[in-house]
């Protein structure tokens, strides 16, 4: 009888550690599954950006996402955005790494603006009414720029993308399309699509 119960003790003790390794290579394949999703999603969303230089003979395309920062005393959650994928010319400078965590309390009047009308655009930075806004735009030298919210298949807006142009322009050309305002809404969905 003791020799029936080692046996059933050693048996489920290597049934145990069987399995014990099986969850563990399960568990850090879907690590790595992640990691390949995220990065492979990383590649697709700068393929696009790529695309979206091009055909808007834009300086730099970028991608700001909305998230949440840290807390107020008051418990309330800060809402901020904060450049996440970008693209730039030769010779233009790369601005993503100093657009982060920016509130979205200073830029109300942009974000409303981007929010009910669907885009936020000017030819001539010095018109911008957002002066928190502007003054982005002046310090990475942009002199036009055209953004459109990124939103999800059910509508809610999770960022934005953007081009800007560093010289000045007297209008927004596309290389195949007539409008850039349809372009650019189906270049954000594309997009979004990537991002969730």
């Amino acid at each position: 009888m003791d020799n029936i119960a080692l046996i059933i003790a050693s048996i489920v003790s290597s049934l145990g550690t069987i399995l014990g390794i099986w969850l563990k290579n399960r568990m850090e394949y879907k690590k790595k599954e992640c990691l390949e999703t995220i990065a492979r999603s990383g590649l697709n969303v700068y393929q696009a950006l790529d695309f979206i230089l091009k055909e808007t003979n834009a300086d730099r395309a970028y991608v700001f996402e909305f998230h949440n920062g840290e807390k107020f005393f008051s418990g309330r959650g800060q809402q901020k955005f904060s450049c996440t994928y970008e693209t730039v010319r030769p010779g233009v400078s790369a601005e993503c790494l100093a657009s982060q965590s920016h509130r979205i309390s200073n830029f109300n009047k942009y974000i409303k603006s981007l929010i009910t009308e669907g885009q936020s655009f000017s030819l001539d930075v010095e018109s911008v009414e957002d002066t928190s806004f502007a003054s982005i735009l002046k310090n990475k030298g942009v002199e036009a720029f055209y953004n459109v919210p990124i939103k999800t298949l059910n509508g809610k807006i999770i960022g934005i993308l953007g081009v800007d142009y560093i010289n000045s322009i007297d209008d927004f050309k596309l290389k195949e399309e007539k409008n850039i305002g349809l372009f650019m809404r189906r270049q954000a969905r594309i997009i979004g699509g990537y991002l969730v």
